[in-house]
C-alpha cells in the first residue's frame, strides 16, 4: 500500500525546506573555508515562542506581512528576519562579558544617570 500525504503542515514545510537548504550550501561550497562559515550557525527556535511574543517581535522590527497570518507563518517570517541581522559578533561578545563580570544589566545602563530616590 502506497499513500502519500496530501498536506504538510507549514512548520513541517518549513523544516524540511531549511533542512535541504542546508544541504545545497554544503554541497556547493566544495570545501572552500570562508570566514562566514568557519563554524555551524546556531539555530533558534522561534516556533516555540508564543504567537503574541512573534507579533510584539513583528511589531518592534516594524515587518511588513500580509494580514491574518497563523503561527508558523509568523514564526517564518520572524525567524527570516532575525537570521538576517547583522552582529558584530566580536563587539557583542565583547559587551556580554563586560555586562557579566561588572554584573550590570540593559537596565542598570538607563539608570546610571539617573539618582536614586532618597
Amino acid at each position: 500500500l502506497n499513500v502519500r500525504h496530501l498536506y504538510i503542515c507549514d512548520f513541517h514545510k518549513n523544516f524540511i525546506q531549511s533542512v535541504r537548504n542546508k544541504r545545497k550550501r554544503k554541497t556547493s561550497d566544495d570545501g572552500g573555508e570562508s570566514p562566514d562559515h568557519d563554524a555551524e550557525v546556531p539555530e533558534v527556535d522561534l516556533f516555540q515562542l508564543q504567537v503574541n511574543t512573534l507579533r510584539r517581535y513583528k511589531r518592534h522590527y516594524k515587518i511588513q506581512t500580509r494580514p491574518g497570518l497563523n503561527k508558523a507563518q509568523l514564526a517564518e517570517t520572524v525567524s527570516r528576519h532575525f537570521r538576517n541581522i547583522p552582529v558584530n559578533e566580536k563587539e557583542t561578545l565583547t559587551y556580554f562579558i563586560y555586562m557579566v563580570k561588572s554584573s550590570k544589566s540593559r537596565l542598570d545602563q538607563k539608570s546610571d544617570g539617573i539618582k536614586p530616590v532618597e
